[in-house]
């Protein structure tokens, strides 16, 4: 009876395993069969832009273990092609909130996003969404690059391991990484790889260095983001790293779901004000 019960008892979780394997085979024939319409997504979002507003946006949520829900907004912020701005502020200020409203991942209760002032609704929301590259903090790694192509994919992934110091643990071949176990901080840059793939003209780096040495924090910052900058790429980067602020175009800091502060570095306004 005893082994027949634990037979029993285990029959739910198979169940669900069994539905959790169909779906995750079905996501790759389905990625597969969307292989042309994504290619010509990214190529349109690879066009100039030229404003991004974000007007009156607030999103509201429960937070688990509280009376209160938490309420993000209303934000009103505007940016412009090529800045690096840095989102700052406490654990639970809304930082990673508002990225996931920037990128049209979330939809706000209250107010739009508008790109060239054209407002993104949900007819074009997911072409909108094609302008962003995203390494998130509980971010997923694939072994296949995923959307990719180009005959000269594994030569530049190649050029990419070895500058973030890892042509020693990882190859690739025909799109696919040789292996994906590794510690946080490597894979972190095993994603930060796949980004830089994408070549979109918006990078989102939530909280990315948080998980690297001194070493790598330092060429993320003083390497990696102004490269990027140069490449005229806009960059987002939600950080506690201080010290490295001075890199930043722009620092918009949160508290409590309200943005408190936006503030340009002395070159950034300097320059403005002789363009005024």
């Amino acid at each position: 009876m005893t082994a027949l019960q634990l037979v029993l008892n285990t029959l739910p979780q198979l169940t669900r395993a069994n539905v959790a394997l169909r779906s995750t085979e079905e996501l790759g024939f389905t990625l597969a069969s969307q292989e042309a319409e994504d290619v010509s997504l990214l190529n349109t979002a690879s066009q100039a832009w030229q404003s991004l507003e974000l007007k009156s946006i607030s999103h509201t949520y429960h937070r688990e273990g509280e009376n209160s829900d938490f309420v993000l907004g209303p934000i009103d912020l505007s940016f412009k092609p090529g800045e690096l701005v840095f989102i700052t502020g406490g654990n639970g200020s809304g930082k990673t909130t508002l990225i996931k409203l920037l990128t049209g991942l979330y939809t706000s209760e209250r107010g739009h996003i508008s790109l060239d002032g054209r407002q993104i609704d949900a007819f074009s929301r997911e072409h909108y969404r094609q302008y962003f590259s995203v390494v998130f903090s509980d971010f997923y790694l694939f072994e296949q690059m995923l959307g990719l192509i180009g005959s000269d994919l594994d030569e530049q992934a190649r050029a990419y391991l070895s500058q973030l110091k890892l042509s020693h643990k990882v190859d690739i071949a025909n799109g696919r990484l040789s292996t994906i176990e590794l510690s946080q901080g490597q894979r972190k840059r095993l994603a930060l790889l796949t980004a830089y793939l994408e070549n979109r003209p918006i990078y989102i780096f939530d909280e990315w260095a948080a998980d690297q040495d001194p070493y790598f924090k330092g060429v993320f910052y003083l390497q990696l983001l102004p490269e990027l900058k140069a490449r005229g790429k806009t960059i987002f980067v939600i950080s506690h790293d201080d010290r490295y602020y001075q890199v930043a175009d722009r620092i918009i800091k949160l508290d409590d779901g309200q943005v408190v502060s936006d503030t340009r570095n002395t070159m950034e306004q300097a320059a403005l004000g002789t363009a005024n």
